[in-house]
């Protein structure tokens, strides 16, 4: 799952580097943190410093998006959205 922590500092009007020093870190140190696999106790400070739940800092799947593999008589089927499912139904009668 994507961080969406840049996009927070600019709707907070803060850097990376401001972050960094509310947390008592080198700004290089908390980028290198947070590339790969962060700590949830350096996510913890990062959203501590933003002001919002750890949550905000992931980004959420769409509302709508819908998928999966539905098996109709043993054969699977994928379907992508809730209109293809839809469809599936009305074909199978169900």
């Amino acid at each position: 799952m994507a961080l969406r922590i840049k996009e927070l500092c600019k709707e907070k009007h803060i850097t990376m580097a401001e972050i960094a020093e509310k947390i008592g870190i080198h700004p290089i140190t908390l980028s290198q943190s947070l590339n790969g696999n962060p700590t949830l106790s350096r996510l913890t400070e990062v959203a501590g410093a933003l002001g919002v739940d750890v949550g905000e800092l992931f980004e959420q799947p769409k509302k709508e998006s819908m998928y999966g593999c539905i098996y109709v008589n043993g054969s699977p089927v994928i379907v992508n959205s809730r209109e293809e499912i839809e469809t599936l139904l009305k074909k199978t009668g169900k």
